[in-house]
């Protein structure tokens, strides 16, 4: 019994974590999830408006390359760098 508890806490402590939210694994599905769940968080972030304009166009996009690039794009306008949001 003690080597399985062993066992599997050590697969726990090696395993890599997941977030969820990757690049280039040929869906944009996740892409749009995380942005999906940051967006109403940061609508003080100046791009907030350019943000949702470019999530709409991702969201339209017939390749998924081009989605997850403007998704990427999408986020960036919203994620905080240094405590600070992008202005441009």
């Amino acid at each position: 019994m003690g080597i399985l508890l062993s066992f599997i806490l050590l697969m726990c402590l090696t395993v890599p974590a997941q977030s969820g939210h990757s690049q280039n694994n040929g869906t944009c599905d996740d892409d749009i999830t995380h942005w999906s769940n940051m967006i109403e968080k940061r609508s003080d972030a100046p791009l907030y408006a350019k943000s949702k304009e470019l999530h709409k166009v991702a969201i339209q996009s017939n390749s998924v390359w081009q989605c997850e690039n403007l998704m990427e794009e999408a986020l960036r306008m919203i994620r905080k760098t240094d405590g600070e949001y992008p202005t441009e």
